[in-house]
């Protein structure tokens, strides 16, 4: 089963350029350019992964990270925020990138952040 992600990026050429990175490495992904949209999709469905961009147009990354938390759509769903920004302070339990991404980090982090959110006895290594 291919795990799931939402990608939330405002800049079309990276959202482009991660989606199309992120389909071919097998993973379903969803891809939206604002926090409200990814939002209205989170309390639509529950996704492995979610990675946010943390500046977004209107609400930020951070926000709809904080309100898909309250309204418990990401119980059991991990988060990864990028960033250009050197001082975002990422919420709880959030890990973060700084763009420019390097694709192999980037893609180790993913795989990464998959792998923990698995339960202990399907994790391999």
């Amino acid at each position: 089963m291919r795990a799931s992600l939402l990608l939330v990026e405002d800049n079309e050429d990276i959202r482009e350029g991660l989606l199309t990175l992120l389909e071919s490495e097998r993973y379903e992904v969803s891809a939206f350019a604002t926090a409200e949209e990814g939002l209205a999709r989170l309390e639509a469905r529950r996704f492995d992964l979610v990675i946010t961009d943390y500046m977004l147009p209107g609400e930020s990354g951070g926000w709809m990270v904080e309100q898909a938390t309250k309204a418990g759509c990401l119980e059991g769903t991990r988060v990864l925020m990028i960033t250009a920004h050197p001082r975002v302070v990422p919420p709880p339990g959030v890990r973060i990138l700084h763009k420019p991404l390097e694709i192999d980090l980037f893609l180790r982090a993913v795989e990464e952040e998959l792998a923990a959110r698995r339960p202990p006895e399907a994790r391999t290594g």
